[in-house]
């Protein structure tokens, strides 16, 4: 099952899309009884997916191209690990390790599907990172690595942009991997039952119609399973949480020469199985009253 959120006409709301790649079969938001959100559907557990599958018939039908396609699901927690693919550590010229290299991303940075990455004002070395995400469905401490796919929902596709220069600022290179709008994160979830063995799975990146990135998911070097009972084994994982497994060799900082993310460019991300992220990118506002306030 491939799960959606998407808002029409100004509102917020649920969908699943079917096999024709181009139906969206959309919850009733004034239906109390259905699940309003992936999140829903997570916490409930397999009820909520038996609910939308008896519901077929009855739930609204919706064209995907007339959607505007938000985050999937808006996490708690996203981890994110490093130099997970052996090519890729030899082009960034970093050592394997025994253990996953972890680090932490925050969710407001991150953008939905057709929504715009952007260049920083403050740097030149906004790179790609095509990734798969997995989401967590069952939280806990301690999770052996053997059970660990029990506790996983489903996939998607994580864009975990970095801006290179500001990662060598210091050796915590935590703020190259925090810069607003600096990745993306869609365009929806695929359930476990569906995607299958992750490993079987190939990984694909383009930037304005050049391939950047091909490779399997079965060279990653720290396997979910494992990064799942090592994370675990510190923190506890919560039903949302989004670990983002790494990105295989292709990125702009290991190309000669190096090719970074520009006003522009256009980001493609295909997973087999999940389909395609894809993101225009465009030059960081430079006037501050165009960002925003939250407060």
């Amino acid at each position: 099952m491939k799960l959606l959120t998407f808002k029409h006409q100004g509102e917020g709301r649920l969908g699943w899309l079917l096999e024709d790649q181009q139906t969206v079969l959309a919850v009733d938001p004034n239906d109390s009884n259905m699940p309003q959100s992936i999140m829903d559907i997570i916490k409930r557990g397999p009820y909520a997916r038996e609910q939308l599958t008896s519901a077929r018939k009855s739930l609204e039908n919706l064209k995907l191209d007339d959607l505007q396609l938000l985050e999937p699901i808006v996490p708690s927690a996203i981890f994110c690990v490093g130099v997970n693919y052996t090519d890729h550590a030899k082009e960034m010229g970093r050592k394997l390790t025994e253990h996953p290299t972890l680090f932490w991303r925050l969710a407001r940075n991150h953008v939905p599907h057709g929504e715009p990455l952007w260049a920083p004002t403050l740097s030149q070395t906004l790179d790609w990172e095509a990734e798969l995400a997995v989401i967590i469905g069952k939280g806990g401490r301690y999770i052996a690595a053997e059970h660990a796919r029990e506790h996983i929902f489903g996939y998607s596709i994580y864009n975990e942009g970095s801006v290179r220069e500001y990662q060598k600022h210091t050796v915590q290179y935590g703020l190259g991997k925090a810069f607003h709008a600096s990745a993306a994160f869609g365009p929806w979830i695929v359930t476990a039952d569906e995607f299958g063995d992750p490993y079987e799975h190939q990984i694909e990146s383009w930037v304005s119609g050049e391939k950047m990135q091909d490779a399997s998911i079965s060279l990653m070097l720290h396997r979910i399973e494992d990064t799942i009972e090592y994370i675990s084994s510190a923190t506890e994982l919560k039903p949302g949480d989004i670990i983002s497994t790494g990105t295989p060799s292709g990125n702009g900082a290991g190309r000669n020469p190096q090719r970074f993310l520009q006003d522009g460019d256009t980001v493609k991300i295909t997973i087999s199985g999940i389909g395609t992220l894809s993101n225009p990118v465009e030059a960081e506002p430079t006037d501050l009253n165009a960002v925003a306030c939250s407060c």
